[in-house]
């Protein structure tokens, strides 16, 4: 099937970005008509992507980061998962959201607990243990051919930027952040011992989402060596969801999809995500969330988002997934807090 150009999304992105490759991965298991594009932005290494290059597309869609994706009406949108929403309502075939609307909760669930949650180890560790090599790559990355002295100026600059944006936290303990991703290894490698996905033979929002951060962690150079070590099956279905565009599959019986491997997934992403929350509340708790885009006011408002999909649940879709909820030390943090329900603001593509 040809497809006129008209027809195409265009996907701003970058190799170092996890959601940039999380939505290139849904479009191509989708099978939606679109390009993928590295913006040659002549970065400097500070301010943001874009800044002041009146070409680059990100200027003209007054985005400062990745991604950001041009639909074929040639408006400009960005943030991943409301993009992912808004292509399902246009596009009906391969969805990626489950029948039953209690797994499909659990699947958004999953989804923004790996967006919110699992960045901060990567981030760390790509900015203390490993700058140099990842300063280097991604201004490559974002400028093209470079000379040895140009690329050693540009990567220096974006190195300070990044570990200013670490701050503190870069002087946190490397084993306090590295057992809790070495606990998500094994609870994974465990999981796809007896199944590629989560909900049959087919991926949902929470694999893309898993696969959209375990992009960089496979390719980054000290967790790529502790992934290839410790969970090798992480690893290769790393490279299955990059393309899935060839998979056909069927989704299960949502009887048998709430198993114990995917419960210690869930268990194991749960403490951290909800310890960012609760930081969240602490600085963004009173706030008007209506106009967050990024950060843990963003990140509050997809919690209270969360936490309305899960009251607006029929009687019988909550009580099936209630148990489940219980066991992985979700379900009390999932209910409203005295005057959250009228916090609740819509996430849409921005």
């Amino acid at each position: 099937m040809t497809h006129s150009s008209s027809e195409y999304f265009r996907i701003y992105g970058g190799p170092a970005s996890p959601y940039s490759l999380k939505l290139r991965a849904v479009c191509r298991y989708r099978r939606i008509p679109h390009l993928w594009l590295v913006p040659q932005s002549r970065f400097d290494g500070s301010g943001a992507l874009g800044q002041g290059d009146l070409d680059s597309p990100l200027h003209q869609a007054a985005k400062g980061m990745v991604p950001v994706v041009q639909y074929p009406d040639k408006t400009f949108k960005a943030d991943s998962t409301p993009i992912m929403t808004e292509l399902e309502t246009l596009y009906p075939d391969r969805s990626i959201v489950p029948p039953h609307p209690g797994i499909a909760f659990i699947a958004s669930l999953i989804e923004d607990m790996t967006d919110e949650g699992l960045p901060f180890p990567m981030f760390y560790f790509r900015w203390t243990t490993d700058a140099e090599w990842c300063g280097r790559r991604q201004m490559i990355g974002w400028n093209g051919p470079l000379t040895d002295a140009e690329l050693t100026k540009l990567s220096k600059a974006f190195i300070q930027r990044q570990q200013a944006q670490l701050g503190a936290a870069a002087q946190i303990p490397r084993e306090a952040v590295q057992k809790p991703f070495e606990d998500l290894l094994h609870a994974l490698e465990t999981s796809l011992k007896k199944s590629f996905f989560f909900f049959g033979t087919r991926p949902s929002f929470a694999e893309f989402g898993l696969y959209g951060q375990l992009s960089q962690y496979v390719v980054d150079p000290f967790v790529s060596n502790l992934t290839k070590t410790l969970a090798v099956r992480v690893f290769q279905w790393t490279q299955l969801l990059d393309d899935a565009s060839g998979l056909d599959g069927e989704w299960a019986d949502p009887h048998t999809c709430l198993t114990d491997e995917l419960a210690s997934v869930v268990s194991t992403l749960a403490p951290p995500y909800f310890a960012l929350q609760d930081r969240a509340k602490e600085t963004h708790g009173r706030s008007d969330l209506t106009g967050e885009l990024r950060g843990p006011g963003y990140r509050l408002k997809c919690l209270l988002s969360l936490k309305h999909a899960l009251a607006e649940l029929s009687d019988d879709d909550r009580a099936f997934i209630r148990p489940f909820l219980l066991s992985t030390g979700c379900w009390d943090e999932l209910q409203f807090e005295p005057g959250e329900e009228s916090r609740v603001a819509p996430v849409l593509p921005q």
